[in-house]
Formats: structure tokens, sequence, C-alpha cells
């Protein structure tokens, strides 16, 4: 399923955006790294890879053309629940999953992901308390054109 640009998206892979300005323009909040819209059928996936480690989001990465990606919840064990959820529902609800560099000021656009056929597995991590958990890493899957793997 793609979104695509027919409802109003107007940024391509590699576009770099103000986080306050995305969410001004396509709905979201503007902290945490899923930000489902009440606005726009999207789902907001913010990825910084040195940031995010100190929380336990140290399996973010690219491997064979898949992105994982650690789900929602800095402290105990993660759930399928609140931005997981959204994730995991976005075919259902109708959204698109958009995938951004970075998560604080100017981030880039990376592109539209797809869930992989089999969509996530879980991980061991500490949390940012310091206390071992379980996480949640999605495999999303590109949609068309992304920017650079990073």
């Amino acid at each position: 399923m793609t979104v695509g640009k027919g409802i109003g998206w107007s940024l391509d892979p590699g576009d770099e955006i103000k986080r306050s300005d995305l969410h001004r323009r396509y709905g979201g909040a503007g902290q945490g790294g899923i930000e489902p819209s009440a606005r726009t059928p999207n789902v907001f996936i913010f990825s910084d890879l040195r940031a995010g480690e100190a929380y336990g989001y140290k399996y973010d990465r690219w491997e064979a053309g898949v992105f994982h990606f650690t789900g929602d919840g800095q402290v105990g064990d993660q759930e399928l629940r609140w931005g997981n959820r959204a994730i995991i529902n976005h075919r259902k609800d109708g959204r698109a999953l958009r995938v951004f560099r970075g998560a604080r000021g100017v981030v880039t656009y990376v592109g539209e992901f797809d869930l992989a056929a089999d969509p996530y597995y879980y991980a061991e991590a500490t949390d940012r308390l310091g206390h071992n958990r379980r996480v949640i890493v999605f495999k999303l899957v590109p949609v068309g054109a992304v920017a650079d793997e990073y």
C-alpha cells in the first residue's frame, strides 16, 4: 500500500525539513520516535542512531535492504501499544509509514516504508535507567525510492 503524493504529501526522499514544520504541515507530535498523525494518514518514524543508543535504541540499522527500527518505549519491556501499535496497524488504518533520519531540529525524509512479511522480532537492550529489557525491532521495507541508507 502506498499513500504517495495524492493526498498532499510533498516531500521526496532526501528532502530536509524542520521537525516543527513537518508537524505543522502534516500533524503528529514534536517529540517521540513514532508519531501517528491525527490530521493526515501518516505514521512518522524518527531514527537518530547516535542519540537513540543512550535510550536502548541500538538496533536501528539497514541490513540487506531492510531497515530495522527499535520500537516505542524508553523504560521496561516494550509492548505492541501506542506508537508500536500504529506501525503494526498502519495498513489496516490506511496510513503510510514515513521514516526520517534525525529526531530534533532539521530531519531528513528517508522515504515511505511497509512492514516486512515477518514484521518484527524481540531483542535485549537496556532502558534509559540502565535496566535490562525486551525491545521490539520492526523490519521495514522501502516502498519506492528512498534516500541513501545510513
